[in-house]
Parts: C-alpha cells; sequence; structure tokens
C-alpha cells in the first residue's frame, strides 16, 4: 500500500487530477469539512507540489518555450515593477499581484509537464468529468427549488431560480459549464464506441442544461460565439449554416411567450438587454457604469493605471472598499493601464493562436474534435471575461491557463521537435 502511494505521489499526472478536481475540493474543504490551515492552504500547497514538478520537468525536457515566452516575460516584469513602486499600499500591491500571476504559472505546469495527446486526451476526461458534477448538482438544485440569493436575481426578469452548483455564482458556473460543453460535444464527437458517445451525450446535455439554468447570459454568448468560430475553424459551409439557424432561432425565441418554460424565461432574459430600464440601471450602477468607471481610472493613469489590487476586484473591494467591475478586461485596463492590458491581450489571444494552429495541423487526427472542443471551451471563457471577472475565480484561471499550457505544449512538439 505504501509503495503504491509513493508510486502514485511521484507523478505528475497524479497532482495534475487533484488540479482538475479543485472546484469539487475547495468546496468539501471549506463547507462540508472545514480544516483549519488545511481548508485555506490547500490549493497552494498543490500549486507548490505541481512547480517542483515543473522544474524538474524543465531541465529535463528540450522543450522550448515559443515566442509567447516575450510576452510572458514582459508582462511579469511589468507587474512586479507595478506592484514594488507602490510602497505606501503594499499589501493591496502584493495580494493583486499574486491573484493575477499565482495563476499563470499554471500554464508553465501545462507547457512542461505534458507528455503526449494521450495523457491530454485523459485529463480532458477528467476535466468533463468533474464539469459534469456541477452541472448535474446545478440542474437538480433548480429541478427541487433551492433557493437562489436574490443578488443574483435582477428585480424585473421573469427568472427567480439560478443554477449555482458547488462553485461561486450562476455566472461562474455559466463560465463553467461553457467550457465543458463544448469539450464533451468534442468527446462525443471523437469515440467511436456506441456506449462511450452515449456517456458524452448526456454529459453534453446536461451541461448545457446548466448552463441554461444558471441564466448567465454572457455565457450563453460567449458559447454561441465560440461554436460558431469552431464551426469555421471545422467547417465553413457548416458555420455558414449555423449562423443562419442562429437568426431564425433569435426571430423565433421572440415570439415565444414568456408563459413557456424554461424557453420563455430564457427570452425574457435575453430581451431584457434591449429594454429603456436595463440600459438606465446599467448606466446607473449596473455594468455600463462600472466600465465606465474602469475606463475613467485608466484615464488618470493611462499607460500604467493605478495599481495591482486597486479595483474591480475581490483585493480592492477588500482593501479600498470598490466594487466589482464586472469584466475581467476593463478592471485590468484601470489596474494595468494600456501596458499591461495589452499584454494581457496579447498573451491571450496567442495562446489560442496556438491552439488554432494545433487544430488545424491536426485535422486528420484521432484528436481533432476533442482538442476542437477544449478550444471551443477556452474561447467561450477568454470572451465570457469581457462580462465577468471570471479569472478572478481561482480553478477557472488555473484551468484556462493550464490547458492554454498543454497547447503551446502540442504546438512546439509538433513544429519544432516533431515528436508525434
Amino acid at each position: 500500500m505504501r509503495e503504491t502511494v509513493l508510486k502514485w505521489g511521484s507523478r505528475s499526472t497524479t497532482w495534475l487530477y487533484l488540479l482538475l478536481a479543485y472546484p469539487v475540493i475547495d468546496f468539501v474543504l471549506r463547507k462540508i469539512i472545514p480544516i483549519p490551515v488545511v481548508s485555506s492552504f490547500w490549493d497552494e500547497a498543490l500549486l507548490l507540489i505541481l512547480l517542483g514538478f515543473t522544474f524538474i520537468a524543465f531541465f529535463q525536457d528540450n522543450r522550448t518555450m515559443p515566442k509567447i515566452k516575450h510576452l510572458l516575460i514582459a508582462f511579469l516584469v511589468f507587474g512586479i515593477a507595478l506592484m514594488v513602486t507602490d510602497m505606501a499600499n503594499w499589501d493591496a500591491s502584493v495580494e493583486g499581484f499574486r491573484s493575477v500571476y499565482q495563476y499563470i504559472l499554471a500554464f508553465l505546469m501545462g507547457f512542461y509537464l505534458l507528455q503526449s495527446p494521450e495523457q491530454l486526451d485523459k485529463l480532458m476526461k477528467g476535466l468533463a468529468l468533474v464539469g459534469f458534477l456541477a452541472g448535474l448538482i446545478g440542474v437538480l438544485q433548480v429541478a427541487i427549488g433551492v433557493q437562489t440569493p436574490e443578488s443574483w436575481v435582477q428585480e424585473g426578469e421573469a427568472i427567480t431560480t439560478r443554477a449555482f452548483s458547488f462553485v461561486t455564482s450562476p455566472n461562474v458556473l455559466g463560465s463553467y459549464m461553457a467550457l465543458i460543453a463544448p469539450l464533451a460535444a468534442g468527446l462525443f464527437l471523437k469515440t467511436p464506441s456506441g456506449k462511450e458517445k452515449l456517456a458524452w451525450a448526456v454529459v453534453t446535455l446536461t451541461t448545457l442544461l446548466a448552463l441554461l439554468l444558471t441564466g448567465s447570459r454572457g455565457a450563453w454568448f460567449a458559447l454561441a460565439f465560440s461554436l460558431l468560430i469552431c464551426c469555421y475553424i471545422w467547417n465553413k459551409r457548416i458555420a455558414g449554416y449555423l449562423v443562419l439557424v442562429g437568426i431564425i432561432g433569435v426571430v423565433a425565441l421572440f415570439f415565444v411567450p414568456e408563459s413557456v418554460p424554461l424557453v420563455g424565461t430564457i427570452k425574457n432574459r435575453i430581451f431584457t438587454l434591449f429594454t429603456a430600464d436595463y440600459m438606465s440601471s446599467s448606466l446607473e450602477g449596473g455594468r455600463l457604469g462600472r466600465w465606465g468607471e474602469a475606463y475613467d481610472k485608466m484615464r488618470v493613469e493611462p499607460l500604467f493605471g493605478v495599481g495591482l489590487g486597486h479595483h474591480g476586484g475581490a483585493v480592492a473591494s477588500r482593501h479600498f472598499g470598490t466594487i466589482y467591475s464586472d469584466s475581467y478586461f476593463f478592471k485590468s485596463l484601470a489596474e494595468f493601464g494600456l501596458i499591461g492590458i495589452i499584454l494581457l491581450i496579447g498573451l491571450v489571444v496567442q495562446l489560442l493562436r496556438y491552439a488554432v494552429k494545433v487544430i488545424r495541423s491536426m485535422n486528420q487526427s484521432p484528436y481533432f474534435f476533442s482538442l476542437l472542443g477544449l478550444f471551443g471551451g477556452l474561447f467561450a471563457v477568454a470572451l465570457h471575461n469581457l462580462v465577468e471577472n471570471i479569472f478572478e475565480v481561482p480553478f477557472m484561471a488555473l484551468y484556462f491557463w493550464l490547458f492554454g499550457g498543454f497547447f503551446c505544449a502540442l504546438f512546439v512538439d509538433q513544429t519544432q521537435t516533431k515528436r508525434w
């Protein structure tokens, strides 16, 4: 038994699976069986262990980081400079720095710890199954009528119950399901086995239903656009048909009575966006007003921003009492300024570019659809950050950067070492 435990513990893959189970472990340790110290620092300990494996892999492997390393280094140096030049608010600056860069370390873990496409395939399945559990619980919450906190239900809307599962909020669950649903669909298309296809079909439909039940419009729109991009990469003609179906669907949705279960709620949730009352409330104290405030902060310090942990996020809320920006990119615009936001967006875009190149080069590979689905999920999460602070949620940030690192590793292995 001891030898088995040591054997499993000596493998980086074991710890990667634990990282994929992050939201489940974190919920259990914080809400069900809270253990002093362990509940607060287990994730940092896990990241340190994986970082140790990453250093070992760095010195043992011949995988060379591509051009994205220049953006990574520039973004890191810029963040350090912002942190050390604000000594008056040192606590907020250090915490703000950690809240951004700690999770980007997962990119290095993904890049150096990936061993083969087969390993990535297993990790994708692990990610999808954990997401399925979260989605299933979200669906059951709505089915049995679990009360939704009033802060998550907007006044004047038909929706009164939103799925949130064991994650932070309905919007976070929506982003989580937008990551998992296309991945599960890709695994469904990939597998030739009838039983396995049925299993992944259940996962796909469950996560899509959970996504709808979150009432998260940002996640809905992000996934819809992401699916369009995925179809365009796969087959341009199918993408054209998808646009046509989407237009017909929106027109048909307009005429659906709001009394129709689920569909009527979706209609109300979407078309409320275009009412004068919504625009007015959004400008006064909602998203548009918060984005304008973040933009004004940037105007004061256009190049360097107001400083890490100073606006629009959890750290700023604790230290300065500011409200959330409801957009990770607007929050970053205020804190990093133009230089930082350009570097951050550049990192995300370059990561997604590598993913697209890998997918196109694997057009005839058995992993094509699963990788395409993974890309779709990552792209949806990146888009959702335009209207939510998703990268402030630890497990979502870790998932994005980890699997982005995997894509980068595949890109390097294909273009430089030709290992497969």
